[in-house]
């Protein structure tokens, strides 16, 4: 009984990597690496409170164009979201880089996530460098 229980548990272990590589199944690790902003990293709140912001404190520099589609797609596709945060902390607004708050330097890059096709979750996200370090800016749409 112990063997035909083994070779079950086996096979079903190798349908479950099979269609893993098929990708048609997520990784079961994938909670517990790095995740994407595939994931739904920020909320749709966010996102809005950020387009205002986007509105009030960089649009006056900046076109909502110049941070989305294949500008965005060929600068940070692949680094992690930790490193646009810093970016965006360390250097605007242009006129008085770092003025803003840690939260509001979040909903900037939620609204940025927002215009790039990236999809909205349950969680807020963090404004916290870190946490943002494990979160990897992946899979950016063409925008049409």
């Amino acid at each position: 009984m112990a063997a035909l229980l083994g070779a079950a548990g086996l096979s079903g272990l190798r349908s479950a990597r099979e269609a893993e590589a098929a990708g048609r199944v997520r990784p079961a690790t994938r909670r517990d690496s790095t995740r994407t902003t595939m994931d739904g990293v920020y909320t749709l709140a966010q996102a809005t409170k950020g387009k205002d912001l986007f509105a009030m404190r960089c649009q006056s520099c900046h076109t909502p164009t110049q941070h989305s589609g294949p500008p965005f797609r060929n600068k940070w596709f692949g680094k992690s979201l930790g490193d646009l945060y810093t970016y965006i902390r360390r250097e605007m607004p242009k006129n008085e880089p770092r003025s803003l708050s840690d939260q509001e330097y979040t909903l900037a890059l939620a609204f940025l996530l927002r215009m790039n096709g990236m999809p909205t979750g349950p969680v807020p996200l963090a404004a916290d460098s870190a946490a943002l370090q494990s979160i990897r800016l992946d899979s950016v749409p063409a925008v049409p």
